[in-house]
């Protein structure tokens, strides 16, 4: 069952017998109440990594056209798991054709309509093979531009900030990239045919997101059903210690059931049973004369 922030704070207050509250921010315990619940829920859902907070992204562009390979992950983003570009340009090699009669009535006269060949996959490299890959590039060709990255992390560590030069082609789909700094992306080209710079548009990404914390009475934390009970008890347990100095032994129960649970029922799809997913020692049987075992002919062995 979903609870508002105000929910939990007043069920964790009622059980440490304190005072009632209409509002988080009606005392200081109310208020400390709810940024335990804060800190908990950013706890589990960095080590629970649960499915709904994966979701489809675009990379922020660098608007630059002297940086047109240089593109930016957006805020709240914790992993890309992978990344594809739009292709717009019709005349690539294999692209897509039709062709059709433009007027029956006629004297029969083929057009020949090419299609852009849509998303296509960017690998993402590590940094050292990247750089060693576009490093590789020859300046003085036509079809080779540079650009200068300036990485300063902080404004504190201004003497790690350097400029470093990078090539790229300028004629063609980006096929590589890599992350720096888990913000940055630099890919190893662009097709200025096209565009003046890579577009947010055309990326499309796979991505763990961290959904935002809203300190707010009415604000619903972004987790399932199953998952609240577990940062009810989680947040109870800590309040009781913290707040307290003493532990609660049925919260500190009910943790371990809580994460047992998310931990088997995460996922709602794509994933065999308990018992299907153990591996089958046995004789074949029913038929089956490959040496390859049921549970890996199934490909139940992607979910080790």
């Amino acid at each position: 069952m979903q609870m508002t922030v105000l929910d939990m704070v007043q069920n964790i207050l009622s059980g440490m017998s304190s005072d009632e509250v209409n509002s988080i921010g009606d005392t200081v315990e109310s208020l400390q109440v709810a940024q335990i619940l804060k800190n908990k829920y950013y706890d589990i859902i960095t080590r629970v990594n649960l499915p709904e907070h994966n979701q489809f992204i675009q990379l922020n562009p660098s608007l630059t056209s002297s940086v047109p390979v240089l593109m930016y992950v957006p805020d709240g983003v914790a992993e890309i798991s992978w990344l594809k570009y739009f292709n717009s340009n019709v005349n690539a090699a294999g692209a897509p054709s039709s062709a059709h009669d433009l007027n029956l009535d006629l004297t029969a006269s083929i057009a020949v309509s090419n299609f852009a060949p849509g998303y296509q996959d960017v690998k993402v490299l590590p940094v050292r093979q990247f750089v060693d890959m576009v490093l590789g590039f020859n300046p003085t060709q036509s079809n080779v531009g540079t650009f200068t990255f300036s990485d300063i992390p902080d404004l504190d560590d201004k003497e790690f900030g350097n400029n470093y030069t990078f090539y790229f082609y300028n004629d063609r789909q980006p096929s590589y990239c890599t992350v720096l700094s888990n913000f940055h992306v630099i890919f190893d080209a662009y097709n200025n045919t096209q565009d003046s710079t890579l577009q947010a548009s055309k990326t499309l990404a796979w991505a763990r997101i961290i959904p935002a914390w809203e300190m707010t009475d009415s604000f619903i934390p972004d987790l399932d059903d199953e998952q609240f009970q577990l940062l009810f008890n989680e947040s109870k347990s800590l309040a009781f210690y913290e707040l307290l100095k003493q532990p609660h032994a049925k919260a500190d129960q009910e943790i371990k059931r809580g994460w047992s649970s998310v931990q088997k029922n995460k996922s709602k799809s794509n994933k065999p049973s308990y018992f299907d997913s153990l591996p089958d020692f046995g004789r074949r049987g029913g038929g089956f004369t490959s040496p390859i075992s049921l549970f890996k002919a199934r490909g139940w062995d992607i979910y080790k």
